[in-house]
């Protein structure tokens, strides 16, 4: 069990890994495909593409079986997007193998087939993070929570960013030549100061530039997250690490903007330190938030048996590959495509976010109405039961809870379609409790022999 376990966090690693490499290389590409011999770059290429697809293959399979088993009604949207997302992801996966097939057999690929690739992961990423943002604002209106707020509007700007650069991006990419080799002229959509200006690569430059506020956002709500486990971490550490991050970004962008009425592109040479640096930062932030999850679910671990663990570890894999997927810079007008295999995973690292984060919710708003339910019976019961002994009464009283649990679990997954996250073991425990408050108030209550 433990060795299957660790292959799994393995695998998930090595996918990251990965990605993260194509997604550095992708802001370093000019750099590359004009410095390294093209054997040299088709081989990185070409192995970054088997590592992804050989990790991510089972990452998939995996991650989506691990949500599925919690879901029991087939009714339930989170169980309809768990079957589609796999087969989008495969036929993105799809995709770039035949574009890397093209690579290394006819040293070129179709300018078509990355953009369907690209479209197809943004689009879907998007619309998750869209429902996502519907859920946190429904939350957020029941109950007005600061960090509720904070993953709405984080939600909301990773969907305009992405969304209002689908079109734009997509359409300069096919006005360049449909066959990409080595002697075709790279092309970055993101430019600083674009040569034609016109009016799809000022979107693209609007919409690239808020990635400034989410990434203050970003680290609000990671702050808020994390500053209750900062004494657990060590004050002066917790500092560190949240501070280093933004303190890049605030560099790179500083130093980005001075120089920028001389760019033409944010990754010319002479500022690519800084690019790389800004970018760092942002990716930082990113594996900082999913620290901060594991880090609350290994808090939870100590006390509770729950599945909300497992939501909230399906949550920390998501957001890791959500920004090592966001923050790419796909080169796809380029030879070669660097920054188009990390940008893939973007609908696959919204998916794990999205199911997570509902999963969790759901549980814990369910669990909570169980377990006041069981309450209110038990001490209802006790009142009838003043004259029968304490071993009886937790014999009959826990067989009661037992029922009610069952009957709670049947009626979540038929309504929600998420498996319940309290475990019997914990429901006896609060049997024990209940039954230890009612001695106490049935010996309050007795008179005193005088």
């Amino acid at each position: 069990m433990r060795l299957g376990r660790g292959f799994n966090y393995l695998t998930i690693v090595i996918l990251i890994a990965a990605l993260l490499v194509d997604t550095l290389l992708s802001d370093v590409s000019s750099i590359v495909n004009q410095n390294l011999p093209e054997l040299m770059r088709t081989t990185l290429f070409s192995i970054i593409t088997g590592i992804v697809v050989l990790s991510g293959s089972y990452v998939v399979l995996h991650e989506t079986r691990r949500i599925q088993k919690g879901l029991g009604s087939k009714g339930n949207s989170v169980f309809f997007i768990s079957r589609v997302i796999p087969i989008v992801q495969y036929i993105i996966m799809g995709l770039l193998i035949l574009t890397t097939i093209q690579i290394i057999a006819l040293s070129q690929y179709l300018m078509v087939l990355v953009v369907i690739l690209l479209v197809l992961s943004w689009s879907t990423g998007v619309m998750l993070m869209a429902m996502m943002s519907v859920k946190f604002l429904q939350w957020y209106r029941t109950r007005r929570n600061m960090l509720v707020l904070l993953y709405a509007a984080s939600s909301l700007m990773f969907c305009s960013t992405i969304g209002a650069t689908i079109v734009p991006e997509s359409l300069i990419l096919l006005q360049n030549s449909p066959i990409v080799n080595a002697n075709s002229a790279e092309v970055k959509p993101f430019q600083a100061n674009p040569e034609a200006s016109n009016l799809l690569f000022s979107i693209l430059s609007v919409a690239n530039w808020l990635v400034i506020p989410l990434v203050f956002t970003i680290w609000t709500a990671t702050v808020v997250m994390l500053n209750g486990y900062s004494k657990r971490i060590g004050t002066t550490r917790f500092w560190i690490m949240i501070s280093v991050p933004l303190a890049s970004v605030i560099i790179g962008v500083t130093f980005l903007l001075i120089f920028l009425p001389s760019l033409t592109s944010i990754f010319d040479e002479k500022v690519i330190p800084y690019t790389m640096m800004a970018f760092g930062g942002i990716l930082g932030e990113g594996f900082l938030l999913s620290f901060a999850f594991i880090t609350i679910s290994r808090s939870i671990r100590k006390d509770t048996r729950s599945r909300i663990i497992d939501y909230l570890g399906v949550s920390a894999i998501g957001v890791a590959i959500i920004f090592v997927s966001f923050f790419a810079n796909p080169s796809a007008g380029s030879y070669l495509p660097f920054g188009c295999i990390a940008s893939s995973f973007f609908a696959f690292g919204a998916y794990l976010f999205f199911s997570g984060i509902y999963s969790s919710a759901i549980s814990i708003s369910s669990d909570r109405e169980l377990l006041q339910s069981i309450r209110k019976s038990l001490l209802d019961q006790s009142r009838l039961l003043d004259d029968i002994g304490i071993a009886n009464m937790y014999d009959r009283l826990t067989t009661q809870v037992e029922k009610m649990v069952q009957k709670h679990r049947e009626d979540m997954k038929q309504e929600v379609g998420i498996e319940s996250s309290v475990s019997e073991f914990e429901m006896k425990n609060y049997v024990e409790e209940v039954i230890a408050e009612i001695q106490r108030d049935r010996t309050r209550r007795k008179p005193t022999n005088v």
